[in-house]
This record gives C-alpha cells, sequence and structure tokens, in this order.
C-alpha cells in the first residue's frame, strides 16, 4: 500500500471513529443527563410550569437556524467524504462509467451532483443565516391563559417593513410517537401530531414597527376556553401550541419562524 493510501486510510478510520464516539456520547451519557435534568426542571417548577423553561422565563423565543446550518455542513463533509472514499477505492470503474455512454454515466453522476447542490444548499443557508439573522418572539403574556389572550411582538431582520402581509398561525396539537409501517414493510418510529385546534390572521405592513433593528410586528390573539393547555417534553403525547410566521412577499423570507408559545390554565391571580 502506497503511503497516500495510508495516510488517506488512516483519516477516513479517524473520522469514523470520532463520529461513533459523538454517537455513543449523545445516546449512553448526553441524552440521559439531559432527561434527568429536564425532570428535575419540572419537579422544581410543578405550580408554575410556564417557568420550567429558560426562554418562557425570558419571555424570548428564538428562532434560530444555526443548528441547520452546523447539521448541512456537516453532512456535506461527510458525504464528500464518503464519496472521497468510495472514488479512491474505485476511481477506475467510476471514470470508466463516466466515460461511457449515457446509460452509465449518469447514474455515476448523480451522487456527485447531488454532493455539489447540497453544497450550495448549505452556502445559501449559511448566507441567509448571516444576513437574516434569528428572528425574537417577545412575550408580553406569561403565560397566554386560556380563554384570554397571548400577546407578543416578533422581531425580525428586515431592512424595511414586510412587502406583503405576514400569514401568522396559532395552533394546539397533540404530538406523539407512533409505530407505522413504512413504504418498505418494516415497522419504525414516527412522530405525529394531531391538530386540535388552530386560528389563523393576517398581520398588514402599516401594522408594524421598524426600526434600526428590523422589524416588530405585534399579535395578539386569542385564545379559546376548553383546549388542553402546554405539555411538557417529557410528556407522551405532548401538547404544544405553537405559533408560526410566515412572509407573503420572499422579500421578507427573515420573517418565517414558528415558536413553542406558553398556553395554560388560569391557576389564580399572578
Amino acid at each position: 500500500m502506497a503511503m497516500r493510501d495510508f495516510l488517506f486510510l488512516g483519516f477516513f478510520a479517524m473520522v469514523m471513529a470520532l463520529v461513533g464516539l459523538a454517537f455513543f456520547y449523545a445516546a449512553y451519557i448526553g441524552a440521559p443527563g439531559y432527561l434527568a435534568r429536564l425532570a428535575r426542571n419540572r419537579e422544581r417548577h410543578r405550580e408554575q410550569p410556564w417557568l420550567a423553561k429558560r426562554s418562557w422565563r425570558n419571555r424570548r423565543i428564538i428562532y434560530s437556524t444555526g443548528h441547520q446550518v452546523w447539521f448541512m455542513w456537516f453532512w456535506r463533509f461527510a458525504w464528500w467524504l464518503i464519496l472521497g472514499f468510495i472514488f479512491h477505492v474505485n476511481h477506475d470503474a467510476i471514470l470508466s462509467a463516466l466515460r461511457g455512454p449515457w446509460s452509465e454515466a449518469i447514474p455515476a453522476s448523480m451522487p456527485f451532483v447531488a454532493g455539489i447542490i447540497g453544497f450550495l444548499a448549505a452556502l445559501s443557508l449559511t448566507w441567509q443565516r448571516f444576513f437574516g439573522g434569528d428572528a425574537v418572539f417577545l412575550l408580553a403574556t406569561l403565560p397566554g391563559w386560556l380563554g384570554d389572550h397571548l400577546r407578543g411582538t416578533l422581531e425580525a431582520a428586515l431592512k424595511e417593513k414586510p412587502n406583503e402581509p405576514v400569514r401568522v398561525k396559532l395552533s394546539c396539537g397533540l404530538t406523539r410517537l407512533e409505530r407505522v409501517m413504512g413504504t418498505d414493510g418494516n415497522w419504525h418510529s414516527e412522530l405525529v401530531t394531531e391538530e386540535l385546534w388552530t386560528v389563523e390572521t393576517t398581520i398588514r405592513p402599516e401594522q408594524t414597527m421598524f426600526g434600526s433593528d428590523g422589524a416588530r410586528i405585534p399579535v395578539d390573539i386569542a385564545l379559546p376556553a376548553g383546549q388542553p393547555e402546554s405539555g411538557d417534553i417529557l410528556d407522551d403525547p405532548q401538547v404544544i401550541w405553537k405559533l408560526s410566521f410566515k412572509a407573503g412577499s420572499i422579500l421578507d423570507k427573515a420573517v418565517n419562524s414558528e415558536f413553542e408559545v406558553p398556553v395554560f390554565e388560569r391557576r389564580g391571580r399572578r
């Protein structure tokens, strides 16, 4: 084996070992510790469950695409690393297929085309993240009481007021893991959400405020009585109240965001 081959295989093995160690840590050390902290925190705030989440306590809920950017670049790196390994091992056969008839060249080139498309998608997401930043929902009511209102303000990094009305949706859903049969005939777990209640409205551009830090979009939505209150992540099924914003214009895409908001039954005076 040539030194170049030895170094390449050694680097590939090292990366795969690091990925395996990361998954082992996440599955057997990080996840159990995280769940234990969640259980202790829920018990600590049993009387005021809307204080269990730090973002709710701070009245500042952040919608961030940072994790998507990191995942995209990690997946792109892993994809090209695997392609590089396959090409290193079978470069003669791959080159022969690429130079052959279309029936062979197209299938052989698809993994590389997919890698290029993925790289461009990661680059686009990074560009949006750099210039758009995070969307933030500032809670004015903590929590939103059933039978009352949910109020707050969305902060989005726009260069001017929205060009078109922004669609706002508040929904209550019951989320649970279910065993379903896939198209391949195998059973697997899937996160299923049953929508219990929803309401939609629009915010006109003239209703928004605009400053040096971007647009501020006010929200005031009446909450129904008789619906279930927000659940905990440890619940199965879990009740989730989700507030989502959808821009009417592609120029306002920094508005596109969704937030899990606290909605509870009134437990006496605050």
